[in-house]
Parts: C-alpha cells; structure tokens; sequence
C-alpha cells in the first residue's frame, strides 16, 4: 500500500477500525490488545520530529518483560483516539515518564548527574539507555543489561574511550571495564563468578549518581567508608591498627578515605577528596628563593619541596593535605592553621606500639636525640621497604640504626645503654659479614632482633631481648637449634629458683656473634661455660684436653665436644652425650680406638672424689716437698763452706798444656749432651702445658709452632730419651764383661753409682764440715749428691717414661688398664716432671756448676777433663786409690786444650744454664702466682 506524508496505509486501517470499535466502546478504556492491532505490524512506521521511526511492538518481547502486566496506555497515557488518529497530534506524543510508577528512583535519577543534564538538554543516559523500553527484564535475569555481571559492560558504553559521551564531558573514569576487570573487585566477578563481588552501581549507586566532590556522592571522602561498609562491614575493626577510629566521623579529611589505599579501578590514581589541592601547596612550596615569603618553619628553616621526593614516595597517591591536617581552604595561604604531621592518624596500630618502645617514650618526653618516624623514614621521599634505596631496606637498616647507636651518637647522650658501639660490633659480627661482606639478604639486622618498631632495653620483661624472649627472637631464623635450646638442661623456660639459665646471648654474644668453626669462637667456649660452671671449668683446665685448649689447640675436646652444643643434657640423662650409654661413641669422635675402659678417664681432674687420684696426688706432693726440702737446706749449708774454700783454692783456668785427669770418655759425654738437648727441650714443651693457663706458656707454645708442634718436639725428645737411656744400659752390660766382675761387685764396688755405707759416712762428714765441726770430707770417685743425680735419671726414665707412654697411646693402655690410669698417668707424669726440672735447674746446676768453687761453669761434662791439681783436692780418697793401685798414669794425660772449643763448651754452657733458670723463674713466678 502507498504510503502517505502523514499516515501509511495501515494507519488508515488502524483509523477505520478504531472509530468502528470506538462507537461502541467510547466509554471503556483502551486494552493492549487493541493497540497491538496495529503495532504488531513490522512494517508500522510513523514520523516523528522529522524522522521516519518503526512503531512496531514485538508482543514477544513484552511479554517476557517486567511489565508485560502494564497496559500500554498506563505508560502512553497521554494517547486517546481521537487525537491519536490526528497525525499532527501523534508528532507531539510526550516521552514516557517512568516517575509515575517509579517515584523515588525517577527523584533520585533526576537529582544526579545523568538526569542534570538530561535537563540541561546534553547528552546523557535515561532510563531506557540502561534499561530498555517494551523489552525490560529484571536485573536478576542474565539477559537483562542491569544483570549483575552485565553492568560494568553497560556503563562502559558511555565510560569508554571515543564513545560519544566521553567526547563531550571530561569522564573521569575510562575503559571501565578493561580497568573494572583487573581489580579483585573485576576479577572476583568475572574469574570466580562471585555474584556478591562490588559492581559500579554498587559504588555509585544505581541512579542517584552524584560528582565524587558532592558531600552526598556516595564515594565522597566523607561517604565513602559508608558505602565499602555495605559490603566490608567491619572496616573500622579491620583499620584498627592502622587508621584512628575515632577520625572515621570527628576528621575524616585527617585520614585518607578507602580508595586513597584501594584504589577502585586499575587507573592512575586520583583521589576522591576535594580539600586543599597539592598544586595549591606546590605554588609555594615549589620555590627555590633561600627564604620565601611563606617557606620558613618554626625553627626558621627553609621549607623547599623536591616533587620527585613525592613521585618516589609510596605516599604518592596521598595529598599534602591529608599529612598536614588543619588546612584552611578559605585563607590566603591554607597551611597557616596547618597541624605538626601526625602518622598514627594513618599508622595507629604502629604508633601505639612505637610509644610504648624505648624510642616512643623517649620522644614523648622530649629527650634529646629521641628518633620519631620522619627519622628513619624520612618526611616526603618514604620509600617501601623493598626499595633497594630505602633507609629500612635491609641492607641499610644497621647503618640508620648505627647512625645513634655509635660512641658519640644520640642513644648514648641519654638512654644508658648496654651496648655503646653497636654498628661497629654488628658489622664485625657474622651476621653483619653475612650481610655486607656476602650479600646474604637474609643475615639478620637490629630490626629482626629489636624489632622495627617496639625496642626496648635488655632489661624489660616485654623487650624481645630481655632474657627468656631471646631464645624464641633468635628461633625466627635458627629454629631447628632453638628446638634442641629448648629441650636442653640449659632452657630458660626451665628457670628454677636463684639459678641463672643460659640464652643464646650468654654464649654467643649480642652483637659480636662470630662464626662457630672459627678459631676466636672455638677459644671462647670454655670461658663462656666457666662462666656458669666454675668449678667444673678449673678442674676441665687440669686435664690434657684443657691445657691443650688454652694453648691454642683448636682439635683439643672443649666442653661443647663432650656435652654438645645446644641439647645438652644431664650426665644421668640416657640420651645425654656423657651417659653410660653414648660415652663411648663420644669420645670415638677423637679417639677412633676408644673403649668402654677408655670411657672411665676422668674428663676432670676431680682427684679429690677418687682415693687412688686423691693419695697419688697426695704422694707426688709429698715428694715433691721432701726432694726440695732436703737438698734445699743442703745447699743453704754447704753454701758458706763453698765460699771460703773458693777464697782458699781460686779457680783459675789451665793455660797451655796441662796435666789432666781424664774423668769422662767420649761416649759419656756425648750421651749426657743428648740429655742435656732432650731434657732442656723436654722441659720447655712440658711445662709450657703444665702451666698452660700462664702467658708465658702460650707465647713458648706459639713460638714452637703451636701446642701440636710442641708434643711432637716432646715425643721427638722422649724417643732420644728412651734411645740414650738404652745406649747407657748397653754400655753397662758392656763395661761388666769386658772387666770380667761380678754383678754383685759390678753393682755395689767402691766405684759404683749405687749407694752404699760409704755415701752416708761422707754425708754426714759434709754436714759437720758445713757447720764447722770437721774437715771438709776426702771424696772419692763419686759423691753421694751425684749418685742422687744419677739415680734420679733412672728414676725419671720409669716413672715419667712410662706414665708418658700412657698419655701417648691412651687407646693401647685401655686395653688391659681401667681409663683412671690416664688421670693418674697425668698426675705422676706432670709432678714428677716439675720435680726433674725442679731439682736439675737448681739443685743440679748449684751442685755441679754454681757452687763457688766451680762458679760460672765446670766444663768437664763437656771436655772429659779437670786438671790434676784441681781434681787431687776436690777428690783426694780416689786420687789416692789410683796412686795406691797404679793405675793412675792409665787416667792422666797431658795436653792442651784448644780455646776455641773451651769458648765454644761455655757458650752453650751458659745458653743451656741460662735456659734452664729462666725457666726456674717461670716455673716460681706461675707458683706464686698462685694460678696452678
């Protein structure tokens, strides 16, 4: 059918039929069917304010709508028939009014933006840019625009770039969906299918959408914790630690509102607060005169601001204002009313426990010196944490700590502090090495131990490092060693009584923590153990082990070898290291032949728990002091003899050839040459470990290499020892044969070195001519003194032999001897030792070199030979008994004795005299010390 410039031809249809329906029914309203008569046909057009526009309704579509109940003339209701049929009237049909059924939301729409500017004629949304017209669906239906899921597609039409709207407004919001999306809010709606998660009406709400800066927009900044409480309901319990919940209502704008921390969309940040804009701050503040008309502080400094300081700050999101709290926007210059920056309006979970720390309370007492947060986080450049050029990134936290924890810094001025130098100590430490030498990030700082906000001293009971919280602050890293700690006989948490228990400090040091396999810690242990245990402690350094220890030998068994380092336990204690039962296996660790026998050495030297240590002890000093005591009232008398007979008889040295007597052949002398080397050698490397505790003893042990190198010199000397001592019973045997006499003479002959009656006869002659009462004794071949010399060295040979034979192979011995022959090995070994040096270096050298008549030296050990004059008085019953039995021309010769050797025999004469009383003089000086 044609169609008109008015009306097509099913418009006349639709005419012709409803004046034929309205004759009958002018007085019954109009049903949807009798307007779908028309408008169900496709091709229905009309035009419309100079446009040809469909008028064509989908029956299918509105039945399936929220108002498919809703007849159309309750929308349409300014249509009737009569000027519904005039075409003129149908141009000026007015736009459905959703208000008349939709009352509230239709206010609410007209009060936002989209309905402002509707009015305003701009373009902008109405209700059925969002909604739809015959076909609206309930927003719970998936197909429906306003469907959950569906709205931040919907709002995107407009909030897009190059959509139509965002051409002619300045939208502050862009690519809302592609933003939308990629925040947990987005992401928990379109990845998890989490219906509840926060869409834009949610926010902004559905029709009253108002400007953020409008105090009734439901994301202004002092709305906003309203409208995230709709979901997050228990927000100002979640900020608790951070935000002061008392500004949520009293001072909103002191606080950053919820998008300044999260933000909504995935844009560059702007925040939702309109108060005093940074670019008002910035216009001053951004000033480089030295002193500006508004750029001075209270202490008269100049207050510069550098802008990239903000841009690297992780406060970039946050405005000046927000920190400087107190503006006046109505002022001239804003800041004039501004507050002193308070971070716990932000950080009152940190600020709280930063006042209550040692730094805090400084500070709320003015203290001098006292850091605050701007101190060590600085004031507009706070960088996280992570930031490599951070002040409290990890590797710069000792050095901003050390920056007041220093000799001359301001912790010392008024706190007094236990540690003075901390910096320093902490750098030397092995955590410091590990951190800067090594680059361990993980390597602890102050903050790990002191916390990095609640430090407190040492002493108070809530300091992570007061005493029994040491051991879990330390347990943050070295766990499994705090899981053995507290399982020890040495857990604080066992703390009983008056008993001081040990934490990881007390051995290890706070901040001079040094690297447990190196030689300063492993020299530390002992005394950091004897600190507690004293007693056990001097009675460990008694022992091989200790005395070794204290010289310097880093292999020697410390306290920690036997008892363990961290799980130590109870001697009685079954999974003790020390108990019957692992003993054994302890001690394998050094001694790889050891037994159960071996296991019963005794570690300390406790002589006074065992009667056979106790009496052997006993013995030893026993004979010690009658040795001494016997030849040192000897040598007091003889003394004052030996005076006037050198006055009488001056010792004057042979010149050219003389008449000597021949008193030792050449194997005699260079056997007692092998004795003097071994036991002046034996003597230094003995008694530097009998006396180990003295310094003396350590320097003597660096000197020969270490306390190693000493014992091999000692066993070195042992074996010369053995090797000369079998020569000379050799050489005995010898000597018998060859002059073919009988043992019994051969052993107790007037020539022998074996006491007999002879020897107390001339004892007792010595002591009357040491009083005056006789004549000095005719003395023959060999005094009584010098067969307790020679004696001595037979005795000296078994006993110290063998007990040094004992303490050489421990493992061997144990076979067939209980281990407390180790303990007694060591008694009769060191004292009868101390008794031979004792008695060789005074009572000896007096004897045979130092008494006036031989004073400085007699050399005859040496040459073999003493001039025949010299010996007829000092040994006249022999030189008799030779003349008697003509045998002295076979002892006598003439010859003349080269200088050169007699300068050589006393310089290492005087070397080996001079060795042997300095040592006399260390051995005296350590006992007096009283030390031993």
């Amino acid at each position: 059918m044609k169609k008109d410039n008015v009306f097509s031809g099913s418009m006349i249809k639709f005419y012709i039929i409803f004046l034929f329906l309205f004759s009958f029914t002018c007085l019954v309203a109009q049903s949807n069917d009798d307007c779908m008569m028309c408008h169900e046909d496709q091709e229905l057009t009309a035009e419309i304010n100079g446009k040809t526009v469909s008028v064509f309704v989908n029956s299918s579509v509105l039945v399936k709508s929220v108002h498919k109940d809703v007849k159309c003339i309750a929308c349409h209701d300014d249509v009737n028939t009569e000027e519904y049929l005039h075409a003129d009237k149908l141009k000026k049909l007015k736009p459905v009014d959703c208000g008349k059924c939709h009352e509230k939301t239709a206010w609410q729409f007209s009060a936002g933006i989209h309905g402002q500017a509707l009015k305003l004629n701009k373009p902008a949304p109405d209700c059925k840019k969002c909604h739809g017209t015959h076909g609206i669906l309930s927003r719970w239906n998936p197909n429906s625009k306003t469907y959950k899921m569906n709205v931040p597609i919907l709002c995107e039409n407009c909030h897009k770039e190059g959509a139509p709207i965002a051409k002619v407004y300045k939208v502050t919001k862009q690519n809302v969906l592609a933003n939308y999306s990629q925040r947990i809010h987005g992401k928990g709606l379109y990845q998890m299918g989490l219906v509840v998660a926060a869409t834009c009406n949610d926010c902004h709400n559905s029709h009253l959408i108002l400007p953020k800066d409008n105090p009734n927009s439901s994301v202004n900044a002092k709305r906003i914790s309203r409208t995230c409480r709709k979901c997050h309901v228990n927000i100002k319990q979640t900020h608790k630690k951070i935000i002061k919940s008392d500004l949520w209502k009293k001072e909103p704008d002191a606080i950053p509102s919820c998008t300044s921390c999260h933000p909504p969309h995935k844009v560059e940040h702007q925040s939702i607060e309109k108060n005093i804009s940074n670019q008002v701050c910035l216009k001053c503040h951004l000033k480089d005169e030295p002193k500006g008309k508004y750029l001075i502080s209270s202490t008269g400094d100049t207050i510069h601001f550098n802008l990239s300081h903000l841009s690297n700050s992780v406060h970039s999101h946050i405005q000046c204002a927000k920190c400087h709290t107190g503006t006046s926007p109505n002022l001239n210059r804003p800041c004039k009313t501004v507050k002193k920056v308070n971070c716990s309006n932000c950080h009152i979970g940190v600020a709280n426990v930063y006042f209550s720390s040692g730094h805090g309370q400084g500070y709320l007492k003015k203290e001098e010196g006292a850091p605050y947060c701007t101190n060590c986080h600085g004031t507009h450049e706070i960088k996280s944490m992570a930031d490599t050029t951070s002040p409290i990134y990890r590797v710069n936290i000792p050095k901003l700590c050390g920056s007041c924890h220093k000799v001359d810094g301001d912790a010392n001025k008024k706190a007094k502090l236990k540690e003075v130098n901390v910096y320093v100590d902490y750098s030397k430490s092995v955590h410091g090495k590990g951190l800067t030498e090594q680059g361990l990030l993980m390597s602890a700082v102050c903050t790990d131990c002191h916390t990095a906000h609640h430090e407190l001293k040492e002493s108070d009971s809530l300091s992570s490092v007061y005493p029994v919280n040491i051991p879990g602050t330390c347990a943050k890293c070295h766990k499994s060693i705090y899981k053995k700690y507290i399982t020890s006989d040495h857990s604080i948490l066992k703390n009983r009584g008056s008993k001081k228990y040990p934490v990881c400090t007390t051995c290890h040091s706070a901040h001079l923590i040094r690297e447990t396999d190196k030689d300063k810690f492993m020299t530390e242990i002992t005394v950091q153990c004897g600190s507690c245990h004293k007693k056990l402690a001097k009675t460990y350094m008694q022992t091989i082990h200790g005395k070794a220890y204290m010289l310097g030998d880093m292999q020697a068994a410390r306290c920690s070898d036997c008892h363990g380092s961290h799980h130590i336990l109870n001697v009685n204690n079954p999974n003790s290291m020390v108990s019957s039962k692992n003993i054994v296996n302890t001690c394998k660790q050094c001694h790889k032949g050891a037994n159960r026998q071996f296991a019963g050495y005794l570690t300390h030297a406790t002589h006074k728990n065992n009667r056979v240590l106790y009496w052997s002890s006993l013995a030893m000093t026993t004979l010690l002091l009658l040795v001494f005591g016997f030849f040192g009232i000897h040598t007091l008398l003889w003394l004052p003899s030996s005076l006037k007979r050198r006055k009488l008889n001056k010792h004057v040295a042979p010149v050219g050839r003389t008449v000597y007597y021949r008193r030792f052949n050449k194997q005699q002398r260079i056997t007692h040459i092998l004795v003097i080397l071994s036991f002046i050698l034996l003597a230094i490397t003995g008694m530097t470990l009998k006396f180990a505790h003295m310094e003396w003893a350590s320097w003597i042990a660096h000197m020969l290499g270490g306390v190693k190198s000493a014992g091999r010199i000692h066993r070195f000397c042992a074996v010369i020892t053995f090797s000369y001592f079998a020569y000379h019973l050799i050489t005995l045997f010898y000597q018998r044969a060859r002059d073919g006499v009988s043992i019994k003479e051969f052993l107790f002959g007037k020539n022998s070195l074996i006491f007999n009656i002879q020897d107390i006869r001339d004892f007792g002659a010595s002591v009357k001519w040491f009083f005056g009462k006789g004549p000095r004794p005719e003395y023959g071949r060999w005094t009584y003194w010098e067969k307790f010399d020679y004696f001595a060295v037979f005795w000296g040979v078994a006993v110290i032999g063998l007990s040094g034979l004992i303490l050489w192979f421990p493992e061997f011995f144990t076979r067939f001897l209980p281990g407390l022959a180790i303990n007694l090995a060591q008694i009769i070994h060191g004292d009868e030792a101390l008794l031979a040096v004792g008695f060789i270096f005074t009572i000896h050298f007096f004897n045979t070199h130092l008494r006036p008549e031989s004073f400085p030296m007699d050399t005859v050990i040496f040459t073999g030979h003493v001039p025949l004059e010299e010996y007829k008085k000092d040994r006249p019953r022999e030189y008799k008994e030779l003349v008697e039995s003509g045998k002295l021309d076979k002892v006598v010769v003439e010859k003349d004795i080269p200088k050169s050797w007699i300068k050589t025999v006393k310089f290492f004469g005087y070397l080996f005299l001079l060795l042997g009383i300095s040592i006399i003089v260390l051995i005296v000086s350590s006992l007096i010390a009283g030390v031993y």
